[in-house]
């Protein structure tokens, strides 16, 4: 387990961003995280579907701050 990257247990839906959200501390800071909803799903069922694959959306979320893919905003997107 990487100490330097702690996830909050947050998901929630962003209605403005149409997208799951989540937090984590990389470091000591706070970085938050997206998945875009796809098309055609509603969000209740989307969030819901995301919390009980929380673990494989916070190993996605890890690899792509490790590769750095930050958007001008400091957001991961996934």
């Amino acid at each position: 387990m990487n100490q330097q990257l702690i996830f909050n247990n947050d998901f929630q839906y962003d209605v403005l961003r149409q997208a799951v959200c989540f937090s984590c501390l990389v470091a000591g800071l706070k970085v938050n995280c997206f998945i875009a909803l796809p098309a055609k799903v509603e969000p209740v069922r989307f969030l819901t579907a995301v919390k009980a694959e929380a673990f494989n959306w916070e190993d996605c979320a890890e690899q792509a701050i490790t590769d750095g893919a930050y958007n001008e905003a400091g957001e991961i997107w996934l």
